[in-house]
């Protein structure tokens, strides 16, 4: 049975729980980013067993709603990407994650409940965020946590919903278990850009398409090969030592929608990682459609390397 989450965070002398005053915005270390511009989050308020956000997408980002410079902010990367941000910044304010430890998620989901286009994303959102501790080792340094976070309209109206599961390391811990020579997203050699092949352009900058060799199957999916290219400000930063949610994310969605879905948006994805996936080996992508005539636009999603599953992911989309 999971175990009720106990807050660390500390109270004020009147017994509340202490927090960020409402309308600060995330710093971008609670984020869980490097750079302020991919901030997403707004603090609201403190609960009793997590935080509340809004939600307020940058102006202009190069990221977050870019489809060939077309504008795209209702898809369930975006969403994906705040789920992550106020399940990181609420186990740090909750005391669940510590500095030192690191995170590493073993499953995310994230989707849509409404008709599209999702209402009201760039600034009236309000993203609640709860978590639980669900076992803690006997030595105390490892843990497995989940963080919820259900997205509200300003009328009340819950209009997506996500999760994120993730079992928490000591920094040594972790480093003892990766071992030496393991190769950073700062230290890869650069390769040439390698266009789209018959396929629709889903992000207008080249170094924001993570795919190449990319190829349709007929009726039943297609297959790519995941771009590590150099380090990536948001999806890949230079300190990562292996593949991130984010880049499987964003890699999800460009073959999805660059090959079958080129006029909709995803509307739920659910991915879980199963083997840790290094940087020093290529990895394959394949989508698979879902068949049966009743079965809405779906796909099975698994990323490989050396023949093992890195990652699997199930996406349904609007067409």
């Amino acid at each position: 049975m999971p175990e009720r989450y106990r807050s660390n965070r500390r109270r004020d002398a009147d017994g509340a729980l202490d927090g960020p005053e409402p309308g600060t915005r995330v710093t971008a270390a609670l984020a869980g980013v490097r750079r302020p511009s991919d901030v997403l989050l707004v603090h609201d308020a403190v609960l009793p067993n997590g935080l509340s956000f809004r939600v307020q997408v940058p102006e202009a980002h190069d990221l977050f709603g870019d489809r060939g410079g077309d504008g795209l902010p209702d898809d369930a990367l975006l969403l994906r990407s705040v789920v992550e941000q106020c399940a990181y910044a609420t186990l740090q304010s909750t005391g669940l994650l510590r500095p030192g430890e690191v995170p590493l998620n073993t499953s995310s989901s994230s989707r849509v409940l409404t008709d599209p286009p999702l209402p009201l994303l760039p600034g009236g959102l309000l993203a609640t965020c709860l978590v639980q501790e669900l076992r803690t080792s006997r030595t105390g340094r490892t843990r497995r946590v989940v963080a919820s976070c259900v997205l509200r309209s300003p009328d009340g109206r819950t209009v997506a919903d996500g999760e994120t599961d993730a079992g928490v390391l000591e920094n040594v811990l972790y480093r003892n278990w990766r071992g030496a020579g393991v190769v950073r997203a700062g230290h890869l050699p650069p390769v040439p850009n390698t266009p789209y092949a018959h396929v629709a352009r889903v992000r207008s900058r080249p170094d924001n398409q993570v795919l190449s060799q990319v190829e349709r199957e007929e009726a039943s999916g297609a297959h790519a090969v995941l771009r590590l290219s150099g380090p990536h400000p948001y999806l890949l930063p230079a300190s990562a030592d292996h593949v991130t949610g984010r880049l499987f994310a964003e890699a999800t969605r460009q073959l999805i929608i660059g090959v079958w879905a080129p006029n909709g948006g995803m509307r739920s994805l659910h991915l879980s990682f199963p083997r840790l996936c290094t940087l020093a080996t290529p990895v394959l992508v394949q989508a698979i459609t879902c068949a049966g005539p009743k079965v809405p636009a779906q796909w099975h999603v698994l990323f490989s390397q050396r023949g093992v599953t890195v990652c699997a992911g199930h996406v349904e989309a609007g067409v």
